[in-house]
């Protein structure tokens, strides 16, 4: 069976196509599940992103949030597993710009490429779907970030919407994780950070993923 699993599951940068994405937020569905995410993420962010800021994007598919985000701090180093959308990023980039933003291959949770504290904030959407342990995910992006700096991410929950995404996903060749959000609260706790904001995004009450916005604690 885990055999079996190998060799229809995919390598986490590998299958990753940005046409795929405009076709499905375009649908109905699919713009109405981002306008919901976006609208968590940027609330948390209103409060706590600024102009000399240096963040990290972990999964920057297409560009969604990066070149927003870019257009509204100092500099952006956005990292994503798949060759592919990182060169629509970087072709995206060169035709709208912003220019404060590098693009590179890195994911979670061992091969960020960062230095201890070396950002005031994270952005990690639609990725830690696919983290085996979130609380070891998180405590590997937590590192990355200043005392007192910020991260806002999001997780699958067990939803019957949580559900039919994962049932989607293995249809895709990929095995997505979901958690109650207790334990997605749990492992921000355990990872060192400290809840400040949630929100549930998707079509149901219940929602298709929890939105969690966090800070380092400062030093003392």
């Amino acid at each position: 069976m885990k055999d079996a699993r190998k060799l229809w599951f995919q390598p986490v940068e590998a299958g990753w196509n940005h046409s795929f994405f405009e076709r499905y937020f375009g649908t109905r569905v699919g713009a109405t599940i981002r306008s919901r995410e976006e609208e968590a993420v940027y609330d948390f962010l209103g409060g706590v992103l600024r102009s000399h800021h240096k963040v990290l994007e972990v999964g920057c598919g297409t560009g969604n949030y990066t070149v927003p985000v870019a257009r509204r701090c100092a500099e952006v180093i956005a990292l994503d597993p798949s060759p592919e959308m990182l060169q629509y990023l970087r072709d995206l980039l060169l035709q709208q710009g912003p220019s404060n933003v590098e693009a590179r291959p890195g994911r979670l949770p061992d091969q960020l490429g960062a230095r201890p504290g070396e950002f005031d904030g994270a952005l990690v959407i639609g990725v830690l779907n696919y983290a085996e342990t979130l609380e070891k995910s998180l405590r590997a992006l937590a590192t990355t970030l200043k005392p007192g700096g910020w991260a806002i991410f999001n997780v699958p929950v067990t939803t019957i919407e949580g559900g039919i995404y994962a049932l989607s996903e293995i249809l895709n060749r990929r095995w997505a994780y979901l958690l109650s959000p207790d334990e997605i609260l749990d492992s921000t706790i355990k990872a060192g950070l400290r809840v400040d904001y949630t929100a549930t995004a998707g079509l149901s009450r219940g929602g298709l993923t929890l939105t969690v916005g966090a800070t380092v604690s400062a030093a003392p």
